[in-house]
């Protein structure tokens, strides 16, 4: 499965929109993504700099991405835990999980934040999200933190 950098022409919404409704159940639609501020942030502006991201592509179509973005304590993102710590994004879409997709995007992100001399990255996993949480711990995430029904977790890269 070839995986490409995401580029400023990429529309992320399709990713975001994937990762909030990993239980397939469409509640969250571009509409109620961009007016809930706390969400809207994860899409708005994408690609700015220090954006990064990689699209994993079968038969020329996406197939899921991941990707990361960096916020501040004035505007944190689920899973913030500092300043100089991307937090990460994972979609893979329903037809093609459970293939090692989820795993390639992730490793992909890991080694490009290590090549950039990135210290860590962070997520948030929701409770019940049992794959993705078995992906990150076995990739050596570790929980940091709780907010509401969803754990915070950091990778320490350097």
């Amino acid at each position: 499965m070839p995986l490409r950098p995401m580029t400023p022409s990429d529309d992320l919404m399709p990713f975001v929109l994937a990762a909030m409704n990993w239980r397939d159940d469409d509640v969250w639609t571009d509409q109620s993504v961009l007016a809930d501020p706390q969400v809207a942030h994860y899409v708005t502006g994408w690609m700015r700099d220090g954006d990064a991201g990689v699209i994993a592509e079968s038969d020329n179509a996406a197939i899921g991405a991941g990707w990361w973005r960096t916020f501040t304590s004035a505007d944190p993102g689920y899973g913030y835990v500092a300043d100089d710590v991307p937090e990460l994004g994972l979609a893979v879409f329903a037809a093609r999980r459970g293939n090692g997709v989820a795993r390639a995007l992730m490793t992909a992100l890991v080694e490009r934040a290590r090549a950039e001399g990135v210290p860590a990255l962070s997520l948030s996993v929701e409770d019940g999200n049992h794959a993705a949480r078995r992906l990150y711990d076995s990739l050596g995430f570790v929980k940091v933190g709780r907010v509401g029904d969803s754990d915070t977790l950091v990778l320490r890269i350097s």
